[in-house]
């Protein structure tokens, strides 16, 4: 469910696409040591997009230093900035508890005993994150609770109404804590982010969740797998309309290297994501208007 929301490199400045990995190495630093290392496994680049959103927001003060990585053992440019990047770390260990429970309960037999074995590694980093911010997880989770409900009660409803309460839950993460117009343009621009994420996983998912029988709100709508795929024009427009309110909310924040990044997540890598799951699956797209 998540990895979708990155920039398109070749359209970056040099000094951008370094910060740009800079923070997403500052987040991998700070979230093993505030939260969890299990953090540092799982960290995606919709992550990094969130931490990049509560910086260009909150002008929170940071500074680049070399630091060594874990992993390769090499000294690699890395942000400090422990306030935003401790946040952005639990609140991506309570929307993974949410995502492992969901796994749960859509997968069957062997699958589900293996999301019941590793349920407790992500409830210990969702514990750690409700300690470092009381409120958090229940914001986040609420609407998560509310989609459950929508997918399961044998309704049909619009892929407007499933989308709305991911979207929701992602504004919650991107704005929570918050004030004024900061956390106006965070909820508003985490708000498009979520539901482009819901729409795109389930376009993503369709043909495995039909093997196997799990839920997609695709199919429900559309009544059929053929159905569905026959839409997928009209999918690639709903995804460019959440990437432009997505650009039009970040690029109300105060101008700066941050929301240089962000634009070019909104213009280039979300558009570019998206043709690479289209791609994947022969859908067509709209091939005017692009972003």
């Amino acid at each position: 469910m998540f990895g979708y929301v990155k920039p398109l490199p070749g359209e970056m400045l040099l000094k951008e696409y370094e910060l740009y990995k800079a923070i997403y190495c500052g987040l991998c630093r700070t979230g093993g040591k505030t939260v969890s290392r299990f953090t540092r496994a799982l960290l995606s680049y919709d992550f990094t997009a969130l931490a990049a959103l509560r910086l260009a927001v909150s002008g929170a003060e940071a500074e680049v230093t070399k630091k060594r990585c874990p992993y390769t053992l090499k000294k690699k440019p890395a942000l400090e900035c422990d306030g935003v990047f401790t946040y952005t770390a639990a609140a991506f260990a309570c929307l993974y508890f949410c995502f492992a429970k969901d796994r749960v309960r859509d997968e069957k037999a062997l699958r589900r005993f293996f999301g019941r074995v590793s349920l407790p590694f992500f409830r210990h980093m969702k514990k750690r994150a409700e300690a470092l911010y009381p409120g958090l997880y229940e914001a986040i989770s609420a609407p998560i609770e509310k989609l459950w409900q929508t997918e399961g009660d044998g309704e049909k409803h619009t892929l407007d109404e499933y989308a709305h309460y991911s979207a929701e839950a992602i504004a919650a993460a991107a704005s929570f804590g918050l004030e004024g117009d900061a956390a106006a343009i965070a909820k508003e621009a985490g708000y498009h982010i979520g539901r482009y994420i819901y729409i795109l996983d389930a376009i993503d998912d369709l043909r495995e969740d039909v093997k196997k029988d799990r839920f997609n709100p695709l199919l429900s709508y559309y009544g059929s797998i053929e159905e569905a795929e026959r839409h997928t024009e009209e999918l690639d427009e709903t995804l460019r309309a959440s990437a432009v309110r997505f650009s039009a909310a970040a690029g109300l924040a105060e101008k700066s290297i941050y929301t240089d990044i962000l634009e070019n997540i909104a213009r280039f890598g979300m558009d570019s994501t998206v043709g690479a799951v289209y791609d994947k699956y022969a859908y067509r797209r709209k091939e005017n208007e692009r972003l």
